[in-house]
């Protein structure tokens, strides 16, 4: 072999060895025996599903990482708390004469303190307790209790219209059996009945009237009404003038007639200083009511 052979032997020679080498030194090649990073030289990857926090931007609607309150109220800023009901505003309307479309009911009233009805001040007690149905028959029984400048009486009265019978007594007297002549004769229980109390203590609609929403009193959904206000109180406190006056009303929601009022109030008539409170309630409304005969 001349020189010039044996000069490309050897070149090709060295060729070969430092291509198998570079083969085996660089890492990432198929095969190859480079170093391999140890775990503590691997970088850490986030969470599944956690965006890092070099990534997160203020306004993506989520509050995470370095954002907060400050830097980024839009994301994380407190939501605003719903704003409170409107009040409501209910009409004053109640309709005694709705009584009379009631089938049945029961009612009491109570008064009790100082009095102007008859031009001077006295002290007045009043107490009745009555029922008034229109079905299956006509009927009432009504006690009554008053006592005004010392002065008592009591009595009680029963009407069955299907009888044509009224009985009567004063106090714990017997019993008087009254037939019906006409119904003139019925007039009585109207100077008892609640249209007439309602018309001689109460004169138009209460000023002032606050709605405090709806409750069910005896049995009845009703509007309660609160008033703070004299104008209208009836012939008993005519001409008395008030250091404060409380009155609730409670209405029925269906139906408009009334279901309870109360009233208290500080008062002076006629030079003399007094208080004066009022109560009605009606219950067991279109129940049955048992009226009979006394035995």
């Amino acid at each position: 072999m001349d020189k010039r052979a044996r000069i490309l032997s050897v070149m090709l020679s060295l060729a070969v060895l430092v291509s198998l080498t570079l083969a085996c030194s660089l890492p990432g090649l198929p095969g190859g025996g480079g170093v391999t990073p140890s775990e503590e030289e691997t970088p850490g990857l986030p969470p599944a599903g956690e965006t890092p926090a070099s990534e997160q931007q203020c306004g993506d609607g989520v509050c995470a990482g370095p954002e907060n309150a400050e830097n980024c109220p839009q994301d994380c800023a407190p939501p605003e708390a719903s704003p409170a009901p409107p009040e409501v505003d209910m009409p004053f309307d109640l309709d005694v004469d709705a009584l009379d479309e009631l089938d049945s009911y029961a009612y009491t009233l109570h008064m009790d303190g100082l009095s102007a009805a008859e031009g001077a001040a006295e002290e007045v007690l009043l107490d009745i307790e009555g029922k008034r149905q229109s079905a299956p028959t006509r009927a009432e029984q009504l006690k009554f209790a008053s006592t005004s400048d010392g002065d008592s009486q009591a009595m009680e009265m029963i009407y069955i219209e299907d009888v044509n019978k009224i009985w009567m007594r004063e106090g714990t007297d017997a019993w008087q059996e009254i037939p019906v002549m006409d119904e003139s004769m019925l007039q009585m229980f109207d100077a008892f009945s609640m249209f007439y109390w309602w018309d001689a203590l109460f004169v138009g609609e209460p000023e002032d009237v606050q709605y405090l929403g709806q409750e069910v009193v005896n049995g009845v959904t009703c509007h309660h009404y609160q008033s703070a206000e004299s104008a209208s109180l009836g012939s008993f406190l005519s001409g008395c003038t008030f250091a404060s006056v409380e009155d609730d009303t409670w209405v029925a929601v269906d139906g408009s007639f009334p279901v309870k009022r109360q009233l208290n109030a500080e008062a002076d008539c006629q030079g003399e200083g007094g208080r004066f409170s009022f109560l009605m309630e009606i219950r067991d409304v279109n129940q049955p009511l048992n009226i009979t005969p006394p035995m």
